[in-house]
């Protein structure tokens, strides 16, 4: 896509690009502000509407997990029948999973080649650029204002906080920080220009730096899991990155290798571990006491008191299970549980078929092979926590899913059309 091209477009294609420059919008402002990016979207949204009145078309985007992403979208919904408070439901799903499935739609649909792609990605990574800068600044200038919320100084005294930039929670920006990682890493494979590596390695340093800086557990073990992934499906050279590992705890001696021996040892003072697994042990009795339909989108932080009287007698609000299997289990049932299954494990099962069978593009194994990441690291932090629960993180994941549905469609036709001619 070629801005300076817009006026000697069709009309047929003005529209489109004006859906697209809108989609750019609502992806550089995602992490940024709430706010900008619903601005942005809504734009989208309206101006998609009308494309598709404007020229009699319907959206049927014909990728190989349409069907789940939409089932999910469906039985979400459904499970508002059982939710104690169904109109503060109701509001909450359109706030969440229908963007999420117009977003998706709406890339995979609108979005037009390589270029377009490259230019989506580009927007993101320069998001996230912009948000560890952000980061590193409310760091160094000690401009948080949430210590009390995310540092326990009775487990671990050394540490005096924990960065979360933009996204108001440090396993947010981990989360965060996790999906762009894999991209940026991907990107950096992928490229044949030195510059080009140079400038996603960079990015690449910096976002790892942020990370580190959250002090998030299951991120740190999250991008063990990255490093194991890339060394299996680029090079196991990769793997020599793991003997950084021993390396900090043995010379380092602070914050950071206290939370990471953390992990392998549980202490009386740190109350998350507990904590998590009175919350586990809820959502398992949720799914046994409403199994089909769930508890209702979004309800977990309504019913949780009624399954731990000490939550109810204090009046804290626990907004999720930090576990993101469990709670989407917990929240719309089986049926719902089973289309989030499909089409979750399923980016990565068609991204890795994508990267085994074809080799010759460069970009387009790039893109699979992030959005393999992608599900590799939400996979393991979700063991412990559940941040697609925020919707810039969530929104973050469906767009990678809509860029490779979109990558996907398009290489299918052009094998197709590659096997009429030479067939004629």
């Amino acid at each position: 896509m070629n801005p300076t091209t817009y006026s000697t477009s069709s009309s047929h294609e003005r529209a489109r690009l004006r859906v697209v420059y809108a989609l750019l919008g609502t992806v550089f402002f995602m992490p940024l502000n709430l706010f900008a990016m619903e601005a942005f979207f809504i734009a989208a949204v309206l101006q998609a509407v009308w494309y598709l009145w404007r020229h009699n078309e319907l959206i049927f985007v014909r990728t190989a997990l349409f069907i789940p992403a939409a089932g999910f979208t469906l039985t979400a919904l459904l499970s508002l029948v059982g939710s104690p408070h169904i109109l503060m439901g109701t509001a909450f799903y359109a706030f969440t999973v229908l963007q999420y499935f117009l977003l998706y739609t709406m890339t995979a649909f609108f979005i037009r080649g390589e270029r377009e792609r490259r230019l989506v990605l580009f927007f993101m990574l320069m998001s996230a650029f912009c948000v560890a800068l952000y980061g590193l600044y409310q760091y160094a200038h000690m401009l948080i204002l949430h210590n009390k919320e995310w540092v326990d100084h009775s487990a671990f005294p050394l540490l005096r906080r924990r960065m979360y930039s933009t996204l108001y929670n440090p396993n947010l920006l981990s989360a965060f920080m996790l999906m762009l990682m894999g991209l940026a890493a991907s990107l950096t494979l992928g490229t044949r220009h030195a510059w080009h590596r140079g400038l996603y390695l960079g990015l690449l340093f910096l976002l790892t730096l942020c990370l580190i800086l959250t002090y998030s557990r299951g991120a740190w073990i999250s991008v063990c899991a990255l490093v194991f992934f890339f060394g299996l499906v680029w090079d196991k050279r990769v793997w020599l990155l793991l003997l950084l590992l021993p390396g900090i705890l043995f010379f380092y001696h602070g914050g950071v290798a206290d939370r990471l021996l953390s992990i392998f040892s549980h202490s009386g003072a740190d109350t998350s571990v507990s904590m998590r697994l009175d919350m586990w042990t809820a959502a398992v009795s949720m799914i046994a006491d409403h199994p089909f339909l769930g508890i209702g989108w979004g309800a977990f932080k309504y019913v949780y008191p009624v399954y731990n009287e000490l939550i109810q007698q204090a009046g804290i609000t626990i907004f999720h299970a930090h576990n993101m299997f469990l709670n989407i289990f917990a929240e719309t049932g089986i049926l719902g549980f089973f289309f989030f299954m499909w089409f979750f494990f399923g980016n990565a099962w068609h991204a890795l078929r994508f990267l085994r069978y074809v080799k010759e593009s460069a970009f387009d194994r790039s893109v699979a092979m992030s959005m393999a990441a992608a599900v590799v690291s939400i996979t393991i932090s979700g063991m412990s926590d559940y941040d697609l629960f925020s919707t810039q993180i969530s929104l973050t994941f469906w767009l990678l899913c809509g860029i490779f549905a979109n990558m996907s469609l398009e290489y299918q036709k052009n094998v197709k059309k590659s096997l009429r001619n030479n067939s004629q």
